[in-house]
């Protein structure tokens, strides 16, 4: 049986904020706020997202950096 890739539906480009992406990001489901993809019943699919802060968290950072982090300049 051959094997089938999930499609990308949203794709990330991590060198960008998420306000500067191709696709607006969703940080919630509201009612009034359009569906930026759609997909059929029973497809497989793969979205691509960023972390809660954009991106402007890391690998690099520590624990420390994550629990003493601006929230007010980091997550916008």
């Amino acid at each position: 049986m051959a094997k089938t890739s999930a499609r990308l539906v949203i794709p990330i480009d991590l060198t960008k904020k998420p306000r500067e992406q191709p696709l607006l990001l969703h940080n919630r489901w509201h009612p009034e706020i359009p569906p930026v993809v759609e997909t059929k019943v029973g497809e497989l699919f793969r979205v691509e997202m960023v972390n809660c802060c954009g991106g402007a968290i890391t690998m690099e950072e520590s624990a420390d950096d994550v629990k003493y982090a601006d929230a007010s300049s980091v997550c916008t």
